[in-house]
């Protein structure tokens, strides 16, 4: 069976090894990343005496050429090697127009490759085993985790199918690339509409009209920004102390491992809220079998901020605007729920008003209207206006008979500080609670902004 993007997904896992399977790891990488090496010199020599490419069969000879000891590894190792050089020569034949030239540079390392049923299995004790070639002891490690990101549901390992062991260089850390069958996506109405106001501090607000209410989801993502603000300060300290070394130097290089280990620890944590925040609006898409996602067109904003954008925002919000993943977060929800957001222009959606459609100049996270005393969270109105906009083809105001109901929900769950105390209290659990305003006593206060913990 031909596999597609479409039926498998590729899970990254972390995981740890031992001292013995740490140095057998490594030194197996690096016999992989000579096999690389030896095969492409090879490659690039046939290509000047013959001028033709090769068979696969006929690179796989010109691999098992090689120094005895970069044969060291499991077969199907060595055979994922030539299949890549072979996928790399034909992208470079097709994007040859682009630019882009064929394979030439040499690795110091290469990640390894485990086929299913042969390169990795299941041991007696419930164990993961990964060969790394005849007569060599393998990795064994426990089996890990791996969950559907289109379903949230754990994925068994009868579904798994190639596994590759890879060392992050900044992060010093080993993660398992398992590829698996993904689940069917959902079949939806696409005469529903959802809209979606992304944005920086909230990343995303989903606003759906229901029978009865419009229903306001507004996802906070305060600790995406909280993280870029530590990593940020620790690489511009680290950088400091590194323009007071020399380039180079044994302290020079330990300055320039710490960002670099900063930047892969801050990088996997945005990964994961980015991804809990598109979980959580694909989940609000099929509670309300909604097809059609109508997202606030923001993009290229983030771009050339250094220039076009440096008489508009200071420098703290050209950083914020470089640092937005809003694409990832929008290619993570298209994959959950199988439908390609649709852009929506989104200009004064936050300014004006949905209930009279009067202009209003906001400030701070409230929106109250000064014609007709209508109040809301500020990229509630936005997403209510986008919603109007992406169904009826202009901003219409909203129905007054309808309650709009705003509920809060957090990108990540709410961790509990660990106490320094000797006898540690024992954490609290966080609070539920739900923001109904109605359109007809919007002028009136507010009612109390709750906040909703919930699980990835």
């Amino acid at each position: 069976m031909k596999r597609s993007s479409a039926d498998y997904r590729v899970a990254v896992v972390p995981v740890r090894l031992n001292g013995a399977s740490y140095t057998a790891a490594h030194q197996a990488c690096h016999r992989a990343a000579g096999l690389w090496n030896h095969t492409l010199a090879a490659l690039r020599t046939r290509w000047d005496e013959v001028k033709t490419d090769p068979t696969t069969k006929e690179l796989r000879h010109l691999a098992a050429a090689s120094d005895p000891d970069l044969q060291r590894l499991h077969a199907h190792t060595k055979q994922a090697i030539v299949d890549d050089l072979l996928d790399a020569v034909a992208t470079s034949r097709a994007n040859r127009g682009a630019g882009t030239r064929a394979p030439w540079r040499e690795k110091n390392y290469r990640p390894l490759s485990f086929t299913k049923g042969y390169g990795w299995r299941i041991t007696g004790d419930g164990r993961l085993n990964l060969s790394l070639g005849r007569n060599l002891p393998g990795i064994r490690l426990a089996l890990p985790a791996v969950t559907d990101s289109r379903t949230n549901h754990g994925v068994p390992a009868a579904d798994w199918g190639e596994i590759r062991l890879c060392w992050d260089r900044d992060g010093r850390s080993w993660s398992l690339h398992i590829s698996h069958r993904t689940a069917a996506t959902p079949v939806l109405d696409p005469a529903n509409i959802i809209a979606i106001d992304p944005g920086i501090i909230n990343p995303m607000t989903i606003a759906v009209e229901t029978p009865d209410a419009y229903e306001i989801t507004v996802i906070n993502g305060r600790a995406a920004r909280a993280i870029k603000h530590r990593r940020n300060n620790a690489v511009a300290d680290l950088h400091r102390l590194m323009s007071r070394c020399t380039k180079g130097s044994r302290q020079w290089r330990r300055y320039n491992q710490a960002a670099k280990h900063a930047r892969a620890h801050a990088n996997s944590s945005l990964r994961n809220i980015d991804h809990q925040v598109s979980r959580k609006a694909a989940g609000i898409a099929i509670t309300h079998n909604v097809r059609t996602i109508a997202v606030g067109d923001v993009r290229g904003i983030e771009k050339n901020t250094a220039k076009a954008e440096k008489r508009r925002f200071g420098k703290d919000q050209r950083r914020r605007l470089s640092q937005w993943s809003r694409g990832r977060q929008d290619h993570y929800l298209a994959h959950k729920t199988g439908s390609k957001p649709t852009y929506t222009n989104e200009s004064h959606s936050s300014k004006t008003c949905p209930a009279c459609l009067t202009r209003n100049a906001p400030s701070g996270r409230d929106y109250r209207c000064h014609h007709c005393g209508f109040t809301c969270h500020r990229d509630a109105v936005g997403a209510l206006n986008i919603l109007m906009r992406a169904t009826h083809g202009k901003y219409t105001p909203i129905d007054p008979d309808k309650t709009i109901r705003v509920l809060y929900l957090r990108a990540t769950p709410l961790r509990a500080a660990l106490s320094k105390a000797r006898n540690r209290a024992t954490p609290r659990t966080g609070c539920v609670a739900e923001n109904t305003v109605s359109h007809a006593a919007a002028a009136g206060p507010r009612a109390p902004a709750g906040e909703h913990s919930v699980a990835a």
